[in-house]
């Protein structure tokens, strides 16, 4: 049943020379070649879905679960938000939702459409946020090109106006599509919070349509795999953002019927089959130890995510915890974790500093660069990191903010105004409420959150006059 791939096994002789030492660094970046980056961002990949968690048994990951064994696995890595658009948003920027003022998905029904729907019978009214990320805004994309990077986007942007299910083709607003944004190439990238078809042809305007039937996961690694071959000679900075395993579930009948008549599995195998298809092409392009491969999911899952407490649209782990590995075989130690809490906002100065570019240039930048933790060279210092999400949601608790900061997790909800405090280390599940058993805990944490929600000039939610 298992695809079988050429890059593992030139992984062996490079992973071993990691192991037998120290991590190396990468900071030679005025070397003649600079580090090549590939970002794979998975829509709604829940903590649980890959098979080096062990917690869902039938997953069948090979290859993630090869890339997780070549490279670090981070166990406490968070998406900057319980739901996709301000997340990829933050991704961009290097920026809180909150700071974007991006907070939730970006609709497709369209903003006053699902303002009111969301917000009915309700106390409090939904915050306010954009429907597409800024022009003004810098991206990493814009960034990695002053350091002399080709830029690629393949797949959901999700960025780009609001209304797209009443497009034809997914596009609100052509201005606000990756190629302003700093990116030589893209394919896939519009309004579109979904796809309108998983099969070719595709409804989507910046998808040319190749043969039909063709699945769409496929063809995005196809695409993926095409840009690194025309871009081999480098710097390149690749975002392959795939809609799957987002809904509607769907996948080629053969492989749901392996899975007998799962849906979600099969479709999370066809993700990894083209995760294996890139890696194969990096290998084949002697291109594995130059090249920084980073897996990570932009919120958590719709699927279940246990041991977590929660999913998809909830500030509990299990909205906001994500899968995430990096790896460059001979940089960073094969079969390495961390257990440092990380966040979206993250990216943007590790890609810049990586490519030899300084994070102190862009002084809007919220995040830290990773790689004392990603090289095992220096310190990190313990940080608080933010979740401002004024917004409902159906599958639990949502509409409001969360700080985590150490092993210790508060939520606050903007509703009721309860407090929720949580030890992370003794309690993943969340089950104990230790707010009023540690008042002073609670009181430092709420005091920090709220400091920040107001430096940042947080959006909050108004009282709904319509009740």
């Amino acid at each position: 049943m298992f695809r079988m791939n050429l890059w593992p096994l030139a992984l062996i002789a490079i992973a071993l020379s990691a192991c037998n030492g120290s991590s190396q660094t990468n900071d030679d970046h005025t070397a003649t070649e600079k580090t090549n980056i590939v970002l794979i961002m998975v829509d709604d990949l829940g903590y649980s879905d890959v098979g080096y968690m062990n917690h869902k048994p039938g997953i069948n990951t090979p290859n993630i679960d090869q890339l997780a064994a070549s490279g670090m696995v981070f166990t406490d890595a968070y998406a900057a938000a319980p739901v996709c658009s301000p997340t990829r948003a933050s991704l961009m920027t290097g920026k809180y939702p909150a700071t974007v003022k991006l907070t939730c998905h970006i609709p497709g029904m369209g903003m006053e459409k699902y303002m009111d729907k969301l917000s009915e019978g309700q106390k409090l009214r939904e915050g306010y946020f954009l429907d597409h990320l800024p022009l003004t805004e810098t991206t990493v994309a814009e960034a990695l090109k002053e350091q002399g990077y080709t830029t690629g986007y393949i797949g959901k942007w999700h960025l780009g106006g609001e209304g797209s299910i009443y497009t034809k083709d997914g596009i609100v607003n052509a201005n606000y599509h990756p190629e302003k944004q700093g990116f030589d190439v893209n394919i896939g990238g519009c309004a579109y919070g979904q796809p309108k078809s998983y099969f070719d042809p595709y409804s989507n305007g910046t998808i040319e349509d190749r043969k039909e039937g063709e699945y769409l996961t496929d063809r995005l690694g196809d695409e993926a795999v095409r840009f690194i071959e025309e871009n081999k000679e480098g710097p390149f900075f690749l975002n392959l953002a795939t809609y799957t395993v987002h809904t509607p579930l769907s996948a080629p009948e053969a492989t749901v019927e392996k899975y007998e008549g799962n849906k979600y599995f099969a479709m999370i195998e066809k993700l990894d089959q083209n995760v294996g298809k890139v890696m194969d092409k990096l290998n084949e392009l002697e291109l594995l130890e130059n090249t920084m491969v980073v897996f990570y999911s932009d919120n958590g899952g719709l699927w279940g995510n246990k041991p977590l407490k929660g999913k998809k649209g909830t500030l509990y782990e299990g909205g906001i915890r994500v899968p995430m590995i990096v790896s460059q075989p001979g940089k960073i130690k094969a079969g390495s974790q961390s257990a440092e809490p990380v966040t979206t906002v993250d990216f943007f100065p590790t890609f810049l500093e990586i490519a030899g570019g300084a994070a102190a240039n862009y002084p809007g930048l919220e995040g830290k660069h990773l790689q004392p933790l990603i090289y095992g060279k220096g310190g990190f210092e313990e940080r608080a990191i933010y979740w401002h999400f004024p917004h409902h949601r159906k599958e639990g608790l949502s509409m409001g903010a969360a700080i985590r900061q150490g092993d210790w997790k508060l939520i606050k909800e903007f509703e009721s105004e309860q407090v929720y405090l949580f030890n992370l280390r003794d309690d993943l599940g969340e089950e104990n409420n230790l707010s009023a058993a540690n008042p002073e805990k609670r009181d430092e944490l709420l005091a920090k959150l709220e400091g920040w929600q107001k430096e940042v000039d947080a959006e909050m939610p108004a009282k709904n006059e319509q009740n």
